[in-house]
């Protein structure tokens, strides 16, 4: 074989040329791009949220320059706790020092509360709507954070991080400075009034989501307002000059973390901005992948045309004598070697012609040996079904015989010898409808001397229906369980039904019914999913024998249901379809 002549070498060569510099276009193209703007747009975004950042902790600086005037220059808090509580002088102090706090809590914006706190009395300025609420908010924290020595606020420039339901947002900043004998000077500040502002700063949504996270160490432990993303939770919460990644676990998208803590409290500022939008600006890489799918479809025409000639023709040439060859066309053969044809479609046409002529020849004789070995199956599985009612036909003899009733012997062994004289001429593969009928209600007057008056066999079966054939033996074994498993009461009527139902295709539905007990589950579960019953269930061998026995007669075109009935009982439906009778009578 020549090299060039080759399929495959074609190919290869065929689809680099096409596509390797599409692809190698498109590989620099998207590396250079997203690498670039990734790194100078992230740059930005990090500057900004720092100089967020530098202004919040400025602002928490000035605040707390507030506080410490306060507690050292202010004469009325200086004075505070020198006046007895209930004295003139204490009340005054406490009015004048009230209004200041009141004052100033509007001059500082996100200072929510300016308190003067004594464990004997509270004095504060606040912008919480519920002031009985803020006062509560004041004494809790504040006698909780100088209970003993050991857990006194020790860092005056610190504010740290606390809870309480109450205050919008629920988590605030608290800070305070001793002034002296258990007095103190303090203020409270929202997380939600400092994540509003970040909202601002970032446009949330259109940017990315940002949030404000309680910081453990280097570590986020948790978010402190609704509006942060929780995909950050317990995130590294690294200082501005990290830059990290993260990928959402549910939507698979890949966001960029940024992260700014803040020097005067356990906090962390953090932008989460997806991939995506750090490329939405990028207007060569969107005009690279506007006109990349034009360029391919030039390129690909070009292959499609080259290809055309030394694949797609040999091939639909072979494809159109293979579904000749289905359908039964043996004379079918494939053209020589063209001039330029490919020496992989020059083997492979002259091996189609001669394995097309090999199974012409080896059809005939294939078929015939299918044919008996099926035939075969039919009658071994055919022949399992009579001695499965022998057994029961001689025990009730044997009964009715036991109890000296002679006339019942004899009446039972007519219609025995009835039943068993249809099972002689049963041989046949297919026999109609009404013989199968008969052959059942024979069957039932046989059972009806074992159950006097507790036994009724009706059926609803139009003529035309009736006459037309059917596996022999295939509705008796489905009413002979009925009456082996589904016949537990005997106190009442056991009714058996048997109905049909015509289909537009030609087919009809052939139903039997009964008043029993119905299938138990493991086994309903078993004949749903046509799974072969355990060696406990041999009396339903019957069942087993006509699924089986249908599948090789009819295949897919037949099929067999089995349900429970809500009202009790059990329900079998049979699909026979007609027109198979010339086909089925030949096997």
């Amino acid at each position: 074989m020549r090299f060039g002549q080759s399929i495959k070498t074609k190919l290869i060569i065929g689809f680099m040329g096409v596509m390797l510099p599409i692809v190698v276009y498109m590989l620099i193209n998207n590396m250079y791009a997203k690498t670039i703007v990734r790194e100078k747009v992230s740059e930005t975004y990090r500057n900004t949220l720092d100089i967020f950042g530098g202004q919040m902790d400025h602002n928490l600086e000035e605040i707390n320059e507030y506080l410490y005037q306060m507690s050292v220059l202010d004469s009325d808090v200086g004075l505070l706790t020198s006046f007895p509580m209930d004295s003139d002088w204490y009340m005054l102090t406490k009015v004048q020092i009230d209004s200041k706090l009141n004052r100033d809590v509007g001059v500082y914006s996100l200072l929510d509360s300016i308190f003067v706190y004594h464990e004997r009395d509270i004095i504060f300025g606040t912008d919480n709507a519920v002031y009985e609420d803020a006062r509560q908010i004041i004494k809790q924290n504040m006698v909780q954070m100088t209970k003993d020595e050991q857990a006194q606020h020790n860092d005056p420039e610190t504010w740290e991080v606390k809870y309480d339901e109450r205050i919008p947002g629920h988590y605030f900043l608290i800070n305070f400075i001793e002034v002296r004998d258990g007095l103190y000077v303090g203020g409270i500040i929202r997380v939600m009034d400092l994540e509003r502002l970040l909202a601002i700063q970032w446009s949330d949504g259109d940017i990315g989501n940002n949030g404000i996270y309680l910081r453990d160490g280097n570590q986020s432990a948790q978010a402190l307002t609704e509006q942060a993303p929780r995909l950050l939770n317990g995130q590294p919460a690294a200082g501005a000059e990290a830059l990290n990644s993260v990928v959402d676990p549910d939507t698979k998208q890949s966001y960029l973390v940024l992260n700014r803590n803040s020097s005067l409290a356990n906090i962390a500022y953090r932008v989460l901005v997806p991939e995506q939008t750090l490329l939405k600006s990028l207007i060569f890489f969107q005009n690279a992948a506007l006109l990349a799918p034009f360029g391919f479809l030039l390129l690909l025409g070009i292959y499609l045309l080259f290809m055309r000639n030394m694949l797609f023709k040999p091939l639909r040439e072979l494809m159109l004598g293979m579904k000749k060859i289905a359908i039964g066309q043996l004379d079918v053969r494939l053209a020589a070697k063209q001039s330029g044809q490919s020496l992989e479609f020059a083997f492979l046409g002259n091996t189609f012609n001669k394995m097309a002529e090999q199974i012409k020849t080896l059809k005939i004789d294939v078929y015939e040996e299918q044919l008996r070995v099926k035939q075969g199956e039919l009658r071994q599985l055919q022949a399992q079904i009579n001695p499965h009612f022998y057994m029961n036909s001689l025990n009730i003899v044997y009964n009715l015989a036991a109890l000296g009733d002679t006339e019942s012997v004899k009446k039972m062994s007519l219609h025995l010898a009835d039943y068993f004289r249809f099972i002689m001429r049963a041989n046949r593969d297919m026999i109609l409808l009404s013989e199968e009928l008969d052959h059942i209600d024979n069957y039932i007057t046989i059972q009806k001397m074992r159950f006097p008056d507790k036994l009724q066999f009706t059926y609803d079966v139009p003529e035309f229906v009736k006459n037309y054939k059917v596996a022999a033996l295939t509705v008796q074994p489905f009413v002979e369980n009925a009456i082996i498993h589904g016949f537990k009461n005997r106190r009442k009527p056991f009714i058996i039904h048997i109905g049909a139902e015509t289909q537009k295709d030609g087919g009809f539905y052939l139903t039997i019914t009964d008043n029993g007990t119905g299938f138990s589950e493991p086994v309903l579960e078993q004949l749903q999913r046509k799974i072969p019953l355990t060696e406990g269930e041999t009396s339903r061998l019957g069942i087993m024998n006509v699924i089986h026995r249908l599948q090789l007669i009819y295949g897919e075109r037949a099929a067999i249901t089995f349900k429970n009935i809500e009202e009790g009982g059990a329900a079998v439906t049979i699909r026979f379809p007609v027109g198979e009778e010339e086909l089925i009578a030949n096997v």
